[in-house]
């Protein structure tokens, strides 16, 4: 792959992931699966998908036997809080079918779809076979920021340009994924349910904002540097010294399941 979440940042947004993802999606997921399944994790980083399907999963009894797959395995190397599980190190990028799907029965992912291209996906979702998929916390584009700034509208304009272009898997479906990932398996045979899944951020998340302030500016920059863009940068950061800056997050998750 081009372009690697690293640890840190994965860190970051594990905790604020749990509390904004559809427990009644993953549910729904965990139900339509064998009582012991195996479940394919794709881009499972630091295993934080599958430490929050092991806790539901827990709960209600099941064991799972995980098979986490990332092109990095710096992150696999990280992985903790899961009793069962093996690793593939691929790089899935140029094709999906090196996916091992052997044994799989159901298939689950978090921050990745948003990646990939709209034909990536559909070869992705004739590889899994019907397999159930749970795709969460697909960004869809729905920054709000308070208080608004006058450089809102371009930093949104420029931050959604930068999601689509091409990050290894063909021109990435970005902020439209959801739409377009519905659009796939519903042509497929899947029939897909979706919950709205934003980030809520204040000064309790900090750090993750001031990545968020960082990482947007620098996709609004990625052809050259903005005044207007650096000043944005400077005045969120201090609203954030401040305590006195919120930010929503759009994100979806997606349940598809094939009858």
């Amino acid at each position: 792959m081009t372009e690697t979440f690293k640890s840190k940042w994965l860190a970051l947004r594990e905790p604020v992931d749990i509390v904004s993802r559809s427990p009644a999606l993953a549910d729904a997921f965990l139900d339509c699966l064998p009582a012991n399944p195996r479940i394919l994790d794709l881009g499972a980083g630091t295993g934080s998908n599958a430490r929050y399907l092991q806790t539901r999963a827990a709960a209600r009894g099941m064991t799972i036997d995980w098979l986490l797959v990332d092109g990095d395995v710096t992150l696999l190397d990280r992985v903790v809080g899961l009793p069962r599980f093996d690793r593939q190190v691929a790089d899935f990028a140029a094709d999906p079918g090196v996916i091992d799907v052997s044994g799989v029965d159901g298939v689950a992912a978090s921050a990745l779809f948003d990646l990939v291209s709209e034909g990536w996906f559909a070869k992705f979702v004739a590889h899994i076979a019907g397999r159930p998929l749970l795709a969460a916390l697909t960004a869809d584009g729905g920054h709000r920021w308070d208080p608004e700034d006058p450089v809102d509208t371009y930093i949104d304009v420029q931050f959604a340009a930068d999601m689509s272009r091409d990050k290894g898997f063909g021109p990435a479906m970005g902020l439209v994924a959801a739409t377009g990932m519905a659009s796939v398996l519903d042509a497929a045979g899947y029939a897909v349910q979706g919950a709205d899944t934003p980030w809520l951020l204040g000064c309790a998340n900090a750090a993750l904002v001031a990545a968020m302030i960082g990482g947007i500016a620098d996709a609004a920059n990625r052809h050259g540097e903005r005044a207007d863009v650096t000043g944005w940068r400077h005045r969120r950061n201090a609203g954030l010294t401040a305590e006195n800056l919120h930010l929503t997050v759009g994100h979806r998750d997606l349940l598809a399941i094939r009858g």
